[in-house]
């Protein structure tokens, strides 16, 4: 038996890839109550499409749609791939309930000698506070705009996803280290996904390894609006929901991705999940069956 903990992206697929490969697997719930699946944007490269239609092939539709991506006010739209992770969050569990994974809610640590992989995101140092230095947490928010007319006007009808040519996030990332105060930066964006629209990324790090509390949501709100109404006025007072999260980063940009201590292995800190976690789980899962398969 192989635990994953965390039932998010990573550690969703990572038990689809174990159980494809004959391992018995229990799959527990990290106990957060919003997760990064579901308010990331869940774009990615044409060319990162790959590993996603082979999962698509193999298990149904998780998700995968085409999109036309324009990069900066300027840019001409060229075709991209999306997964819409709530579509992807609703798909999982019968798929891997097929498949003879075994679901549980948060719970404490295992017995010794259980082969454990840490696939919680912004939760895995809590677990494994040895985990390298490298693996920090942020605390990142987005709009979600409810449907109708902004929505048009946005290009929500036709489709097109709107992001900015550099993201700020990465230069921040790479800052962690040295940061003596904490320090935030937004990312303009457009996005439909299903029947949501998400505006913007705000990005809050802090000096140190741990989280800490969320901040103030009506402050990370107002710095967010404020920096979209620059390019788009209406989105000021647009209706929508703040919604925001923790989740892991790697101050290099090389996410954690294979042992951590006894039994013990770690995936997280994706700087670009939807377009890394396929490949790295379908790696991993190839590994450990290596040394677990019965």
């Amino acid at each position: 038996m192989i635990t994953v903990v965390g039932a998010g992206l990573a550690g969703s697929l990572l038990a689809l890839e174990l159980a494809d490969r004959g391992l018995a697997v229990r799959l527990i719930e990290a106990g957060t109550a919003a997760g990064a699946t579901a308010l990331s944007y869940g774009l990615l490269p044409w060319s990162a499409g790959r590993a996603w239609r082979r999962l698509q092939r193999r298990h149904g539709d998780l998700g995968l749609r085409q999109r036309w991506l324009q990069l900066g006010p300027r840019g001409v739209p060229l075709p991209a791939l999306q997964v819409d992770g709530q579509r992807f969050a609703a798909a999982m569990p019968p798929i891997l309930e097929a498949l003879g994974v075994e679901r549980l809610p948060a719970q404490p640590p295992l017995a010794a000698r259980t082969p454990v992989v840490l696939a919680c995101g912004a939760g895995c140092r809590a677990l494994a506070p040895h985990l390298e230095a490298r693996l920090r947490v942020s605390w990142a928010g987005i709009l979600e705009l409810e449907p109708g007319p902004a929505g048009a006007w946005l290009g929500w009808r036709q489709g097109l996803a709107q992001l900015p040519q550099r993201f700020g996030r990465q230069a921040l990332e790479r800052r962690a280290p040295q940061l003596q105060q904490e320090a935030w930066v937004v990312d303009g964006g457009l996005v439909p996904c299903g029947d949501r629209l998400l505006a913007g990324q705000i990005s809050l790090i802090r000096p140190g390894l741990e989280a800490g509390q969320g901040p103030d949501a009506a402050v990370m709100e107002q710095r967010l609006r404020s920096a979209l109404a620059a390019q788009w006025p209406d989105l000021a007072t647009a209706p929508g929901q703040y919604r925001q999260c923790a989740v892991s980063f790697c101050t290099d940009g090389r996410p954690l991705a294979g042992p951590c201590g006894p039994d013990q292995w770690v995936l997280a800190g994706f700087s670009g999940a939807f377009a890394q976690v396929p490949d790295a789980a379908h790696g991993m899962a190839d590994q450990l069956a290596a040394k677990w398969a019965p």
